[in-house]
């Protein structure tokens, strides 16, 4: 091999580029937004609204969320 030749990379295994310090869920929540072209906190109240149709189709009655003390 010369200078010239790229030696091949091996690709990642991860589908979402990990941010350090951050949970795995939260880069896959902003990998999502991103890709949608909208904003994390607008993905985020998507998510939660998809959430909670698909808890009002399985039980019948509205998710109600905790509230944090």
């Amino acid at each position: 091999m010369n200078d010239y030749e790229v030696a091949p990379r091996k690709r990642s295994k991860c589908e979402v580029k990990k941010i350090p310090g951050q949970t795995l869920d939260f880069c896959r929540d902003i990998a999502a937004a991103n890709s949608l072209g909208v904003s994390y906190g607008t993905y985020m109240g998507m998510k939660h609204d998809a959430e909670a149709q698909e808890y009002y189709e399985k039980f019948g009655v509205r998710l109600k969320r905790r509230r944090a003390k």
